[in-house]
């Protein structure tokens, strides 16, 4: 049974491999996951951050899931490079993952911007559920909020229930016509940050263009997503902007490669943003045309024998 190996286990790579065990059981299937959590519905998270949703309702399988269908699970791991070649994995631990099938359905993610001091303690990203955990750890403690990146989501964000009665700065070009300040929120129009400063690695202020700072103990970003595709670096898999091209099947540039998600990109259609919904159909189609091609395969080998 060929070794089929899924890298994402998001809306893309959770359906690809729900599909494929629909089809031919889990046997022979490595889903590789950067989170410590089994798949959940990432378009939920600010509906849980404002203390709507809870952690349970995000989940769209149980931790044993993955077990009960003999799917090889690898969380908390990162893929470092991909060598087509050899057709295996290596992984941030240095492990090595051989595959003779390789989907790609590692999504997007936010880039932080290259700011003095964007690496300290008090920022953190808006994009995960272990970063809205750890968000609203922080938010426990008073003081000043500052957020940054794109304007909807930043709008979003300070509309929501975690930050309400927070005094807030938002840094964003562009302040939505439905955004609706209150009290303590405040929109700075036409001002980026230009520098974080901190003792050491604790956060204290932030530093605007126009030379004012102010003091700050949290700082979130919540900014534009590229394609999560560093890892392709010295491949021979064709990309354009980081996103990898892919046909009508969600093949890509290799025969035993495939890309599904937001990390790829239909060759020579404009790019476009890519919803939930969209991504699910996407990770179903490549395990339609694996399926296809095991079918295929079966076929050929019971003619021969």
């Amino acid at each position: 049974m060929p070794e089929i190996v899924i890298i994402g286990n998001s809306a893309a790579g959770f359906s690809c491999c729900q599909a494929l065990l629909a089809e031919r059981g889990g046997n022979g299937i490595t889903v590789i996951s950067e989170e410590s959590f089994p798949a959940y519905n990432r378009n939920l998270l600010l509906g849980y951050f404002g203390g709507g949703i809870k952690e349970e309702e995000l989940f769209l399988c149980r931790q044993e899931y993955y077990q009960a269908n003999n799917v090889k699970l690898l969380k908390e791991s990162r893929v470092a490079l991909l060598e087509t070649k050899k057709q295996r994995l290596i992984l941030k631990d240095n492990s090595k993952i051989n595959y003779d099938y390789l989907v790609i359905a590692s999504g997007s993610r936010p880039r932080l911007p290259d700011i003095p001091g964007i690496t300290k303690d008090g920022v953190r990203v808006f994009y995960s559920l272990e970063d809205a955990k750890i968000i609203k750890q922080r938010l426990v403690i008073s003081g000043t909020v500052a957020l940054f990146g794109e304007s909807v989501l930043c709008a979003e964000l300070a509309a929501s229930e975690a930050l309400r009665g927070k005094e807030a700065k938002i840094i964003a070009r562009g302040k939505p016509e439905a955004f609706s300040a209150c009290e303590n929120h405040e929109w700075l129009e036409g001002l980026e940050i230009v520098e974080i400063i901190g003792e050491g690695s604790e956060l204290r202020a932030i530093k605007l263009n126009n030379g004012k700072a102010i003091g700050v103990y949290l700082v979130i970003y919540a900014g534009a997503q590229l394609a999560a595709s560093e890892f392709l670096k010295g491949s021979d898999i064709r990309t354009e902007n980081g996103s990898i091209l892919v046909n009508d099947q969600m093949r890509a540039s290799l025969d035993n490669v495939f890309a599904c998600g937001s990390v790829s990109k239909k060759d020579n259609y404009a790019p476009q943003s890519k919803t939930w919904d969209d991504a699910v159909r996407e990770g179903v189609l490549a395990a339609e045309s694996l399926i296809k091609i095991f079918k295929r395969e079966s076929n050929i080998c019971q003619q021969t024998s």
